[in-house]
């Protein structure tokens, strides 16, 4: 059995979903984020506990990933953020998947296919207010939307955009592609679409408490314990979901002198004990670390030494007291009074806590765990 483990806190997790809950209002509705296997963290256990909460929708990115939540049980709204692809048009109404549209064409094809069945499928219009990523153009969103309520198979029930710097307290920009937005929205009530459900508040815009008026918001990485940047003021309180466990498998003293790993990057300039941990770029633990990371054992932080291998990673534990091989490891997650978090990490490597999630959730066998709250 492999030495890395993965361990997910449902409770952190419940206890973030509460947080969020409290920050925009009981009574606002809920788009839970779970795209990419929830970040790393295992999208079908983590769509249950969040059904279990009560959330009204969750964001997955593509077909795929609605067929698995639907095969596991969860009957909660599944909002397709990427939009379909024709050859996926079948399994919308078969999973009874909600896409998002922002290409005619496929609009049309879905309608025709839909009507075949006797269906009306509920579509998000996806607009571009200024991210530069996927949807209509925010100035072409009217006669887009037009051109929708035509369709006789397909019903316009949601409108939403992405903001792109909304973890950035105060930045003109956000209010831009908000004031965007609303007008896109005013549209599509000219045109007739009544009530639609509105959502443009990622988790920058939750934190910041911005663009929560449409009343659905759309959490990700705040679900699993992260601010979205070390700039959002309303994260504070949030517990990381995910720990990452390795073990220590030998310990050995080497003379002044000795290279460690491959590349001969670091080279002891007094003797030194090393240990030789069972975890490496192969399972999440990037090599961007090497001579740069740290990790604990017996509750002190042990510096990596050298080149982060595949599959293997060696510290430096001079003066902790009495390592030896099965040690526990910790990587991401805390041990007595420290923790190291998936912030410190992207920091030392350049990146995000996003990907350090994914990377390590995606590539060891996860443990779920449930506290008491």
């Amino acid at each position: 059995m492999t030495s890395n483990i993965v361990n997910i806190d449902l409770s952190a997790l419940r206890r973030n979903f509460r947080k969020i809950k409290s920050r925009i209002g009981f009574s606002a509705r809920i788009l839970c984020v779970v795209k990419s296997d929830a970040y790393g963290h295992g999208m079908l256990p983590v769509a249950r506990e969040l059904e279990a909460m009560g959330t009204d929708c969750f964001g997955i990115f593509e077909v795929e990933e609605g067929r698995t939540l639907r095969d596991g049980g969860v009957r909660t709204p599944l909002l397709v953020l990427k939009g379909i692809d024709a050859d996926e048009i079948a399994a919308v109404t078969e999973y009874d998947l909600i896409p998002a549209v922002f290409d005619i064409d496929i609009a049309r094809l879905l309608s025709d296919h839909a009507l075949k069945q006797g269906k009306c499928v509920p579509v998000h219009v996806k607009v571009d207010t200024g991210m530069g990523r996927l949807g209509v153009q925010w100035q072409e969103a009217r006669s887009f939307i037009k051109g929708l309520v035509h369709l006789r198979g397909v019903q316009v029930t949601g409108i939403f955009s992405h903001l792109s710097v909304a973890d950035e307290v105060g930045h003109s920009f956000t209010d831009v592609q908000i004031e965007r937005f609303q007008d896109c929205v005013a549209m599509a009530h000219d045109l007739g679409i009544r009530d639609p459900v509105t959502h443009i508040a990622n988790s920058g815009a939750i934190s910041n408490q911005k663009g929560a008026e449409g009343g659905l918001v759309r959490p990700g990485i705040m679900l699993y314990g992260s601010s979205p940047s070390a700039a959002c003021p309303g994260c504070d309180g949030l517990s990381p979901v995910m720990s990452f466990v390795s073990r220590v498998i030998q310990v050995k003293t080497v003379p002044a002198g000795t290279p460690i790993s491959y590349g001969r990057r670091y080279v002891t300039k007094a003797q030194r004990i090393i240990a030789t941990i069972c975890a490496g770029y192969g399972d999440g633990y990037s090599r961007l670390l090497s001579n740069k990371g740290t990790v604990l054992i017996r509750g002190r932080r042990a510096p990596v030494v050298g080149t982060v291998c595949m599959n293997l990673t060696m510290v430096d534990v001079t003066g902790i007291e009495g390592v030896s091989a099965g040690d526990e490891v910790v990587i991401l997650g805390g041990q007595k009074r420290d923790r190291i978090t998936a912030e410190e990490i992207a920091q030392q490597i350049g990146t995000i806590s996003y990907e350090v999630y994914c990377a390590i959730g995606k590539s060891n066998r996860r443990c779920y765990l449930d506290g008491l709250s």
